[in-house]
């Protein structure tokens, strides 16, 4: 079983916890108990030592929870309950276990998703998605924030070169002129004017959701960027900084989209 595969198992598992804990009740965690149960199926393969050597794989990841934050080891301050086998899902563990199956927990698990869906995406924009997923487990936000915004800023550079490439030369060089070492933003706002001009030519899965993933998340991000990377003193909330990279992932998507028309159709205006 891959890493990513018994992490999820995890997540199902505390999140299941944590519905028999909305009935009124705290849940009742033990390590070993029934936390090994979603795992039934593949242990009776094993042999002894195989066995063993799954179980610490387990207890491996539950130790990276622990260093998340998202659970504790016990769940009284005294007794025999204030230490293992007994563990207790945080505040921020209820946050997060309570979201969707696919959160991005885990920085490989995340961007090899992410790559899944985008075969063709750049190796930068994985590398910084990386860190930002990383940052955002250890509550680093400002970090976070900062390099998902470099992650979707490389994004849009490429998105904005394979549209240069396929508009005809004289307005790709026009173009080229006014954007030449801009910042991010001038240069989106450039690509989107020329780009409005254009849109009666893409098809309408694209231009009937281009302003919702370009103008809404790109500028979203970027926003939320450009306020991390400034000494305003704004607190950034782990619930924003997790919808983004929620969001991510379609939005990526749909950059590529368009990516692959405009270089389908390179050379056709």
């Amino acid at each position: 079983m891959e890493r990513e595969e018994i992490i999820l198992k995890l997540f199902q598992y505390f999140k299941r916890q944590l519905e028999v804990g909305s009935n009124g009740r705290a849940p009742q965690i033990q390590i070993g108990s029934g936390m090994l149960d979603d795992f039934s199926g593949v242990m009776k393969s094993f042999s002894g030592y195989q066995k063993t050597e799954f179980e610490m794989r387990i207890l491996g990841i539950v130790h990276e929870f622990i260093r998340n934050g998202w659970i504790h080891p016990g769940n009284s301050l005294s007794g025999s309950n204030n230490t293992y086998p007994w563990i207790t899902i945080t505040e921020v563990g209820k946050e997060v276990f309570k979201n969707e199956d696919w959160v991005p927990f885990d920085p490989d698990g995340y961007t090899a998703y992410i790559n899944q869906k985008v075969p063709d995406i750049s190796q930068i924009t994985l590398q910084y998605l990386g860190e930002a997923v990383a940052a955002y487990h250890r509550r680093h936000l400002l970090s976070a924030t900062l390099t998902l915004g470099v992650a979707s800023e490389n994004e849009i550079l490429d998105l904005i070169d394979s549209y240069l490439e396929w508009i005809s030369k004289n307005r790709s060089e026009k173009l080229h002129s006014r954007i030449n070492h801009r910042s991010i933003s001038h240069k989106y706002k450039e690509f989107k004017k020329a780009l409005t001009s254009d849109i009666n030519k893409l098809p309408d899965d694209i231009s009937s959701e281009w302003e919702t993933y370009l103008d809404g998340v790109f500028q979203f991000i970027r926003l939320n960027r450009n306020a991390a990377g400034h000494p305003s003193g704004k607190q950034l909330e782990a619930k924003v900084v997790f919808a983004n990279l929620q969001v991510f992932s379609d939005y990526v998507v749909f950059i590529h989209r368009m990516i692959e028309f405009f270089v389908r159709n390179r050379s056709h205006l």
